[in-house]
């Protein structure tokens, strides 16, 4: 199929770059919070343990609920799930912002996973919604871009304002961040009119025709192989070994500083790439990067290394996030397009949730390299396996409007 060139016109229209200014409003608060919440269940005396199961919450809330959620946007509309979405975030900083003990964190963990799926899970099934195959990408990418400034000026904006107000009563700001998001998605976003048309839905039949459509189920399967390498080797293993070789602390954070800028760069250009013809194959060449990556971090002991396999690993975590959310908006139909979206991010929130735990016990085992070195080998062999089923299903389908 040959992709006929975007229209900036489609991409420029009102109701995207609302959205794209809504999420990163909601990617700023998260970014604000993450950081943030550590340490404040430190202040109030939690447990390394507990402050690590009260983390767990929010990736298993997501899990949960990604599917379901994503149904109830097929059905009532996305924009409804993204206001809430960010109302869920104006009253997660609430809840820590006026939290006395570790108890009242588990709220917060649990609001705070259901607002991620109702914000940017929705926010990509409703760019999807508004662009057509031939476009989609570059929206996604624009989308997935406006997502990682966001997420870069959030630690940014929560470390200086923590720094003079404390950290809780920070944390107000990232209620007016929210609420702002909030009035601008209530009162500019709208939905596809075309979305109405499929309001009334048999929930059965939509989960049997969603495990039965191969893209999507190939998609999850490549989200759930890139998982242990951001979740079990990236934001785990890598400041451990890192520190073993005796890095400064200010190294380690400029390493992960370098990836979030190599991350962000890249969406926008892979975005104009993902076309039904290409997606597929760049999420499988992110993972294999990926895998490359964490081979070079396995073997190395030097900065410079350091340096460039983050770098290159953040250019693979770019690819994938702008690759895969186009290549399951453009097979999956408008009416099913959330419930799509949810199966994919929950695959990868059950990597993201058991790869920590798997790897750290090999690392126990044998060693923190040969987790490092077993994760590249997943990943790239992960993506030698799939190509062929990939390339076969995208020759039988058709991207979907």
């Amino acid at each position: 199929m040959v992709a006929t060139r975007p229209a900036w016109s489609r991409l420029l229209r009102r109701e995207l770059l609302v959205l794209y200014l809504v999420i990163f409003l909601a990617d700023t608060a998260v970014g604000y919070i993450l950081p943030l919440f550590p340490l404040l269940a430190m202040q109030l005396g939690a447990s390394l343990t507990l402050i690590g199961a009260l983390t767990a919450i929010n990736g298993g809330t997501q899990v949960l609920v990604a599917v379901p959620l994503g149904m109830i946007s097929d059905r009532f509309g996305r924009r409804r799930l993204i206001t809430f979405g960010l109302i869920c975030f104006a009253i997660t900083a609430g809840l820590l912002a006026v939290a006395t003990s570790p108890l009242l964190l588990v709220p917060a963990q649990l609001l705070l996973g259901v607002g991620t799926v109702a914000t940017f899970y929705m926010a990509a099934a409703l760019v999807g919604d508004y662009s057509t195959p031939a476009d989609r990408g570059l929206a996604i990418g624009c989308l997935t871009t406006s997502m990682g400034l966001g997420f870069a000026a959030g630690p940014l904006l929560g470390g200086l304002i923590s720094e003079r107000l404390g950290v809780q009563s920070s944390l107000y700001a990232v209620m007016a961040i929210a609420l702002a998001g909030f009035f601008l998605s209530s009162l500019f976003l709208t939905d596809v009119p075309a979305l109405r048309k499929h309001s009334k839905r048999n929930v059965r039949r939509e989960l049997a025709l969603l495990t039965s459509n191969r893209a999507i189920m190939l998609a999850a399967l490549a989200h759930l192989l890139l998982s242990p390498i951001f979740n079990g080797v990236v934001l785990s293993l890598v400041p451990i070994k890192a520190e073993l070789i005796g890095f400064s602390a200010v190294t380690i954070g400029t390493l992960y500083t370098v990836r979030a800028l190599s991350s962000t760069a890249i969406r926008l250009p892979i975005g104009a790439l993902s076309t039904p013809d290409w997606s597929d194959r760049l999420m499988l060449l992110a993972l294999i990067l990926g895998g490359v990556a964490l081979a070079f971090i396995a073997a190395g002991t030097s900065p410079p290394v350091f340096y460039a396999a983050l770098a290159v690993e953040g250019i693979s975590y770019g690819m994938f996030l702008t690759a895969g959310q186009s290549f399951v908006t453009q097979y999956s139909p408008m009416a099913q397009r959330g419930a799509a979206l949810g199966a994919y991010n929950m695959a990868g929130g059950i990597g993201a949730a058991l790869s920590p735990l798997v790897l750290g016990i090999l690392a126990d085992a044998a060693g923190l390299n040969v987790s490092l070195w077993a994760t590249a080998l997943f990943a790239i062999g992960g993506a030698v396996v799939l190509l062929p089923f990939f390339e076969q299903t995208t020759r039988d389908l058709q991207p979907q409007l």
